[in-house]
């Protein structure tokens, strides 16, 4: 389909756009200095879990002639595009993803790509903007077009105030994360445009991924409004946007022994604690973590946990990601470590080895689709493992995460019997498990976390009380799987 009829049908006949509401388009297409890559599924050949019948893949990304980095970097994007789509969604049908030119001139260049998904829940596009600055020889992120995490808090509570009105946007769906703001670009006039995917902020629909009915939402910020949040790569692409004589062959990077390290991406989050270390002996580590989210309870959780000013550690499952992402972003916003309880809640040392790709690969899939972040942690249900579910964890880059402290909420205890039991048990550098959708669980973590803290206990992500391993790894070393 050629873009600028999906942008008709999907975009203007759902939202009614203006033309202030559209990203100023230089070309889109090759000619006049961009010639295009083109692929199909069979170019992606090497992900973790390919479906079986295979996802129709259509893909045409521009390739600039002196941009060569930025080429591959768009390549690279879209080759993780079509391996979450394949991974984190359900019963995926297509992919199609096509390209529109935003910028070309102060030393930037500008791509909007245009993703059209089909799965089992229907058709829906997405949308990204990527950015090149020739200055420094790097791809850099939508958010970087802002001056740090700071600028994209204020930017988010700006398009929060502008959506708090519309019914089709749940307000706590909006979280300052990289994948919420991956599409950021300016119109004709110079002014910053916001856009999300269809559904991306959508209202819950218990046991279905948000609707996408509500089409493209965008929200503009006037350049004046918006020109203190900007980078100076933000304002410079903002002049690129509006130039009347595109420059297609920025100068090659010459690169710079004493080139500075580039600033944190805004919208990315880690959720180590640079203060603590738990390798020293007088330091008591200890990781609360929360398995088979998220669901209605977990925002009340993660109340709690940002009174107690607490960082967790929260293993995902499938259906729950896909039902809710709006909780999964604001826990990663927080701070939380996002971490994979696998697609379905089964014993995975009963499955045929086949069909552990899938269920490895799922759930990360699906997180980065929604935050951008990469899963580090996988439990596996029930912590059930055995060498092939060993192997395929290893494989796909995770560390196998169990336990050493067993709460037995999910036993149905009492909140007063899983404090005790979680107090007594537990040991620096230990991992307690708990699931967040047991009511039990959240009456007892603000007294787990008090009668800790008065032994001398320090709060941290699961990666860091296990000392950060590298796979293959799997924590405890001496458990034995055995379910």
């Amino acid at each position: 389909m050629a873009l600028s009829l999906a942008l008709t049908a999907c975009g203007e006949q759902a939202v009614g756009l203006s033309g202030n509401e559209r990203m100023a388009v230089l070309q889109d297409g090759s000619g006049e200095g961009i010639s295009e890559w083109t692929a199909s599924a069979e170019d992606y050949d090497d992900h973790p879990h390919i479906p079986d019948p295979d996802v129709a893949v259509d893909v045409t990304l521009p390739v600039f002639p002196t941009a060569d980095a930025f080429t591959e970097a768009l390549k690279e994007r879209v080759d993780e595009e079509v391996a979450d789509f394949r991974a984190g969604t359900r019963d995926p049908v297509s992919l199609g993803v096509d390209w529109e030119l935003v910028a070309a001139g102060e030393g930037v260049l500008g791509v909007r790509l245009v993703r059209s998904e089909e799965d089992m829940h229907g058709m829906r596009e997405g949308y990204s903007t990527h950015w090149y600055d020739a200055t420094a020889g790097r791809s850099a992120h939508s958010t970087e077009l802002l001056a740090g995490q700071e600028a994209l808090d204020e930017l988010d509570a700006i398009v929060g105030d502008e959506l708090a009105d519309d019914e089709e946007v749940d307000g706590d769906t909006l979280y300052p994360v990289l994948r919420t703001y991956d599409s950021i670009g300016f119109n004709e006039n110079g002014d910053l445009v916001v856009e999300f995917d269809d559904g991306h902020l959508s209202p819950v629909i218990e046991g279905h991924v948000p609707s996408t009915e509500f089409g493209r939402k965008v929200v503009i910020v006037d350049h004046e409004t918006a020109a203190p949040l900007l980078s100076d790569l933000g304002e410079r692409a903002r002049q690129a946007s509006m130039t009347e004589n595109a420059d297609l062959e920025p100068a090659e990077f010459e690169e710079d022994d004493d080139e500075e390290t580039p600033p944190p991406v805004p919208g990315v989050f880690d959720a180590r604690l640079p203060d603590v270390d738990c390798e020293d002996d007088e330091v008591r580590c200890v990781a609360l973590t929360f398995d088979d989210g998220p669901v209605a309870a977990t925002s009340d959780l993660l109340d709690l946990l940002a009174a107690e000013k607490v960082t967790a550690s929260f293993f995902l499952n499938g259906s729950p990601v896909l039902t809710r992402p709006g909780p999964l972003r604001r826990a990663y916003s927080e701070g939380h470590e996002i971490a994979s309880h696998g697609d379905l809640h089964e014993h995975m040392n009963r499955m045929d080895a086949e069909e552990l790709p899938s269920q490895v690969a799922s759930v990360s899939a699906m997180v980065r689709r929604q935050t951008g972040h990469t899963v580090e942690l996988f439990r596996p249900p029930f912590g059930a493992t055995d060498d092939d579910v060993h192997r395929e964890i290893s494989d796909q880059g995770m560390v196998e995460t169990l336990w050493t402290v067993d709460s037995e909420d999910w036993e149905g205890l009492t909140s007063d019997e899983i404090v005790d039991r979680v107090v007594d048990l537990v040991e620096p550098g230990g991992v307690v498990l708990m699931h967040d959708p047991q009511e039990a669980t959240l009456d007892a973590v603000p007294e787990i976390i008090r009668l800790l803290r008065d032994e001398g206990y320090e709060f941290v992500p699961a990666s860091q009380a296990m000392g950060f391993p590298e796979p293959p790894h799997v924590f405890p070393e001496d458990w034995d799987g055995s379910w």
